[in-house]
């Protein structure tokens, strides 16, 4: 008998799964996964620079039914209204991420299968199945490709999101084992990203991730045609774990499928930065808040982080925008000593731009430390020493962040989060009425009343 490839071992895992097949905490994480990343979104669609150039590109690409976060109007295919629905999310760099694999899968797959979901006429319970296989099929990729795969410039949450993205479509089109293996070597020949978004074009950097949720439906509806896809699009000789990573194990690709569930290897995110500056950051916020170090006693601060943080983020100083605010280790430690916080309102001019805080983040040096590096991507940390004008030296060493898997919150915690970063976009009212439902999300008969509580613009 023939060995089957990887995209057909998934793609039995997809038909066979359904919401009776899901623990109950697995049905849990998924509803978290659910309210963090339209969280994250509802920041983006207001936050983000280009918020509506977004929307008049892909207004010239198609005419639909569907709304997008923020805005009245209902005039963009499914695909679209996914893709401009996931850039938000990842706009702000707020949503959540696994331990390991430097991939963030919910800003690609919430939004695809609540977009999918609605567009279809899907029950709750349908699109929570579609979420956690989504985030499985993202997963087990690209915990098996990185770090290899940033190391190459390749971007993981735009490429294996959209393998992602299709599992969650198909399903949610209902489409049988063979269609959703031919998907998925669609979805590998339509994903794309690279990491020098991160480098330029910061602010755009989330474009890729949207359009992850667009190549996974894309895919999707391609199959369902019963156009064949690449099957060996991950294995083969010219694949993805060939060309974007190396030494990959297939094998352990697909150990304990169906009885193993990744969902639970998710962090949140509780600073909009990139997550590899983020044990810097918040070193310094706890140190400074433990010991109650002001501004004007700080002599300097050094960061030891891993090559990858470093290279990301270790190097911008001055910010010129927000992207390079999200990017940038020494301004965000800046602002976690003197305000006590990171968030969204710090990625704004008036604070990247603030004499006080550029001249304390030219006080701190980033550097690439041995011990933090040698446990790297198992761990990924940062050592961090404030010297006072007095002599007086505080250190620490940070890996579980808060909202990690080794440090998690709780579902009141990532409620606070999403009251915050809706507050400016919506009516306390809408919030609770959002929250309410999904906390009841497996109860629900239709989604549309979550979706037009979404799609309605700021008052």
């Amino acid at each position: 008998m023939k060995e089957m490839y990887l995209t057909e071992k998934f793609a039995r895992f997809i038909a066979e799964t359904n919401y009776e097949s899901l623990p109950e905490s697995v049905v849990y994480l998924a509803k978290e996964r659910i309210m963090d990343t339209l969280g994250a979104a509802v920041a983006g669609s207001i936050n983000w620079d280009y918020r509506e150039q977004i929307k008049l590109a892909c207004r010239h690409l198609g005419i639909g039914n569907c709304g997008v976060i923020g805005s009245n109007e209902k005039v963009f295919p499914a695909a679209h209204a996914a893709m401009i629905d996931a850039t938000y999310a990842h706009a702000v760099e707020l949503d959540d991420g696994h331990k390991n694999a430097g991939c963030h899968a919910g800003a690609v797959i919430v939004p695809t299968a609540l977009v999918m979901g609605n567009a279809l006429g899907r029950t709750g319970k349908e699109i929570v199945a579609a979420v956690a296989i989504g985030y499985e099929i993202t997963y087990r990729i690209a915990a098996h490709v990185n770090p290899a795969q940033i190391n190459k410039g390749f971007h993981p949450s735009s490429n294996c999101g959209a393998y992602g993205a299709m599992a969650a479509a198909g399903k949610l089109l209902a489409l049988d084992a063979k269609q959703l293996a031919n998907g998925l070597g669609q979805a590998g020949m339509l994903a794309s990203g690279t990491m020098e978004a991160t480098k330029s074009g910061q602010r755009s950097k989330c474009v890729q991730v949207g359009n992850a949720a667009y190549n996974g439906i894309m895919a999707a509806y391609i199959a369902q045609t019963g156009m064949e896809g690449c099957l060996s699009a991950l294995e083969g000789p010219n694949g993805l774990f060939n060309t974007q990573s190396e030494n990959v194990d297939v094998e352990a690709v697909c150990q304990g499928l169906g009885t193993v569930w990744s969902i639970g290897d998710t962090y949140n995110k509780m600073y909009p930065s990139c997550r590899h500056a983020q044990p810097g950051i918040e070193a310094v916020l706890d140190l400074a808040s433990e010991n109650n170090i002001t501004p004007a006693q700080v002599e300097s601060i050094w960061i030891g982080t891993h090559k990858v943080a470093y290279e990301l983020t270790g190097t911008i100083t001055a910010p010129q925008n927000s992207g390079e605010a999200k990017f940038s280790l020494a301004y965000g430690s800046a602002v976690a000593l003197r305000d006590r916080r990171f968030g969204v309102v710090d990625l704004t001019p008036q604070h990247y731009r603030d004499p006080e805080l550029l001249a304390l983040a030219r006080k701190v040096t980033c550097v690439i430390d041995p011990d933090v590096q040698s446990a790297f991507p198992k761990k990924r940390g940062a050592k961090v020493k404030i010297t006072l004008k007095d002599g007086r030296v505080f250190e620490k060493e940070l890996y579980d962040l808060k909202g990690s898997p080794g440090n998690p919150v709780g579902w009141n915690e990532l409620e606070g989060k999403f009251r915050s970063n809706a507050a400016a976009a919506l009516s306390e009212e809408k919030i609770g009425a959002i929250l309410s439902f999904i906390g009841a999300f497996e109860k629900q008969n239709s989604v549309e009343p979550l979706m037009n509580l979404l799609n309605e613009a700021p008052a």
